[in-house]
């Protein structure tokens, strides 16, 4: 019998999956839920050493022999402190140590509470890794705690090897335990491919990738690819069944990808089920598409690879199996050259197309969704575009780009902060017309961007002024009978003053009219020194143009699915 504990039972599984058989343990309170559950199952070759100091030694001399990752386990309080020693030896020798620690809720630290020391950190600097693992209460802690898990015991040998530390509070005593549990729960270890085991040939990952039906390759934000790549790209999407989701700061324009924000946006969780993967394959930085949540969310498993050239445990799913420590273009180059011939129909790919195709594009209104279109279907060839967070980076999704531009923003911490200086740098540099689209929010907190001497007469930005955040009359937050007074931060704000005094050309429109027949001069060349272009209009206004866009879309695509 295991314990009832679900953090132990995560534990043993996972220890099992990782072959760690032999362990020292040594007696105490705290840690019987562990030693209990280890001398019941027959894999593991226990030893009871009493001193803790000469059973981490011991343990040393166990891995140095047999070559293999040795475990300890003791109690809480100074019990851990006595593994100090060995550790250290450990990891200047690079021995592969298991080290359990027991503890106590965090909650009574310094709580004149029993045998309680700080044991989080009680290693740092002679671990490869350490972490804590989470009393389970719900759903979201049995994940946390079987990714930290995976991730402690991958590292135990991952770049070279070394002792690792494992602190498992509990809440239960001696006199408190039940084993009551015949079976462990199934826990699929996470695993590593390095790019040199990649190049040895493992074709039967190739096989598994042939035998997917349907791959969705989640492709997010980076820098563009060259036409070498890009070719690379275009013939692994050829041989196999997938369907590679971009967004316009993935910078990735090629045969096989397809923009998924507009149609995640409006899926429900039921629709969606008739799109859902075999296998999600993700590369690149973050995304702001919804298809994220639909895949955390998607009620029927499926397998999640990531590749990332750190080896970095990446589960943004909940479903991660495979980290390929690799560059994107190593994995595409090797799954390409051993992909055989190029399938005569990719239906993965030709699904979403048809859905995508059936939705249209929009005949905005005057708002900004208009702006941001027009925008969009005027940029010159070759010319930078930066997003600002929130608003203009969601709106700029529904908008197919020209292969030439290069789209940049602050979407992988989700910030305002600082987009109109990133902007600033990246054209004080560049040699293209560098454009940008930014609320107003986003501009003002930023505003002394504009306060240098290196704003050049190729900056071009659009500022849409509707008077707060948008982007909270977007969601639930709208229903607040006060979301404009602290929420979406409500100003009668105007630019105008600011950017003339730091030289720019100024425009504004509070019309399609106006708005119309000044985008020309703010897109030309002509105009020696940099434009800015102030936008009015309202957000609950621009708000409510896009919200009943979506549901145009869901309807056409409900109409579409029946």
């Amino acid at each position: 019998m295991y314990s009832d504990n679900k953090t132990i039972q995560i534990l043993i599984s996972l220890l099992k999956e990782f072959g760690v058989k032999h362990a020292v343990l040594s007696p105490g309170t705290r840690n019987v839920p562990v030693v209990h559950s280890l001398e019941k199952d027959p894999y593991f070759q226990c030893y009871s050493i009493v001193d803790e100091r000469s059973a981490g030694y011991f343990a040393m001399g166990l891995a140095l022999e047999i070559r293999q990752p040795v475990l300890i386990s003791c109690t809480s309080g100074t019990a851990a402190a006595n593994y100090t020693s060995p550790i250290c030896e450990a990891f200047y020798q690079h021995l592969p140590l298991v080290v359990l620690t027991s503890d106590r809720n965090s909650y009574y630290l310094d709580q004149l509470e029993d045998q309680m020391i700080p044991q989080t950190e009680l290693y740092k600097g002679v671990t490869k890794k350490s972490i804590t693992l989470p009393i389970i209460k719900d759903e979201n802690d049995y994940w946390y705690c079987r990714r930290i898990i995976n991730e402690a015991l991958l590292e135990m040998n991952h770049h070279g090897s070394g002792p690792i530390h494992i602190n498992i509070p509990t809440e239960w005593g001696l006199f408190a335990q039940n084993f009551n549990t015949k079976e462990l729960p199934v826990c699929n270890p996470i695993k590593i491919v390095s790019a040199k085991e990649l190049f040895k040939g493992k074709i039967e990952q190739v096989q598994e990738l042939k035998d997917k039906k349907r791959i969705l390759v989640n492709y997010g934000q980076s820098q563009p690819v060259n036409e070498e790549e890009r070719q690379v790209i275009e013939s692994f999407a050829s041989k196999y069944n997938c369907a590679i989701a971009v967004e316009s700061t993935t910078n990735l324009k090629c045969k096989g990808t397809i923009n998924t924000w507009l149609i995640s946006q409006v899926l429900t969780k039921e629709m969606f089920i008739e799109y859902a993967p075999d296998l999600v394959i993700s590369f690149g930085g973050n995304y702001v598409s919804k298809i994220k949540n639909l895949l955390k969310n998607y009620p029927v498993n499926f397998e999640h690879w990531t590749v990332n050239e750190e080896g970095a445990v990446v589960d943004q799913f909940k479903k991660l199996t495979r980290v390929f420590e690799c560059s994107p273009m190593e994995f595409f180059t090797y799954f390409d050259e051993n992909g055989g011939q190029s399938l005569e129909k990719n239906n993965y790919l030709e699904l979403w197309k048809s859905k995508i195709n059936s939705i249209g594009m929009p005949d905005f209104p005057f708002s900004n969704n208009y702006a941001m279109q027009e925008l969009i279907k005027r940029l010159p060839r070759n010319s930078l575009l930066h997003l600002g967070n929130g608003m203009p980076v969601h709106l700029a999704q529904i908008f197919p780009t020209n292969e030439s531009i290069v789209s940049y923003c602050h979407s992988s911490t989700t910030t305002i902060d600082g987009t109109l200086s990133t902007f600033i740098g990246q054209a004080a540099i560049s040699k293209k017309q560098c454009f940008m689209f930014i609320g107003d929010l986003g501009f003002f907190y930023d505003m002394n961007a504009l306060w240098n001497r290196y704003v050049g007469k190729n900056v071009r930005i659009l500022l849409s002024n509707n008077e707060g955040g948008e982007t909270f009359h977007w969601n639930v937050a709208r229903e607040i009978d006060t979301v404009n007074l602290h929420t979406a931060a409500e100003h009668f704000t105007e630019a105008k003053g600011w950017v003339e005094s730091r030289g720019f050309t100024y425009l504004s429109a509070h019309n399609k009219e106006e708005f119309d027949a000044l985008l020309p001069e703010f897109m030309s060349e002509e105009v020696e020194g940099p434009i800015f272009f102030e936008l009015f209009t309202k957000k609950e206004t621009d708000a409510r143009i896009l919200l009943d866009y979506y549901e145009i879309c869901r309807k056409k695509l409900m109409n579409c699915v029946e």
